[in-house]
């Protein structure tokens, strides 16, 4: 009798755990490229510019998120991420469109200043999407004869 009511409590407490996560969808990572790779060896900082033409906020974090993931993926000992997402959109400077700082060692948190190696630094800027319809333009100089 003890077991039946233990099964079923165990039930009632995992059941619930199960259908929240399942119903959770996973934001998808827009597609990227890697415009900027710098990596310092002396403190272990790793600079990355990536290029989307995703504006969506949950999209771009997500991004950052997962460079987290590319960050372990290196052959060098990563302590700190600082994200840059840009618009390819040709402009000198780039579109900003969010920042990011992920912190992956103990002097990753000192770099950062996050306070634990599972928070993350995000700030969304909500620039325009690129438009075909108006290519971007870069001052003209002026030139003397």
């Amino acid at each position: 009798m003890k077991f039946r009511l233990a099964f079923i409590l165990a039930l009632v407490l995992i059941l619930p755990a199960c259908s929240e996560t399942a119903s959770t969808p996973e934001v998808p990572l827009p597609a990227y490229v890697l415009a900027i790779d710098r990596f310092d060896e002396s403190t272990g900082m790793w600079m990355v510019a990536l290029a989307t033409e995703s504006n969506d906020e949950k999209e771009l974090r997500a991004l950052v998120e997962n460079t987290r993931t590319l960050a372990k993926d290196k052959k060098e000992e990563v302590n700190s991420v600082s994200v840059t997402i840009i618009k390819p959109d040709g402009r000198i400077p780039s579109t900003i469109t969010a920042f990011g700082r992920i912190a992956l060692t103990s002097k990753g948190m000192e770099q950062t200043g996050l306070s634990s190696t599972s928070e993350m630094v995000f700030e969304y800027r909500n620039a325009p999407a690129a438009s075909p319809e108006k290519p971007p333009t870069t001052p003209n100089k002026e030139t003397s004869n």
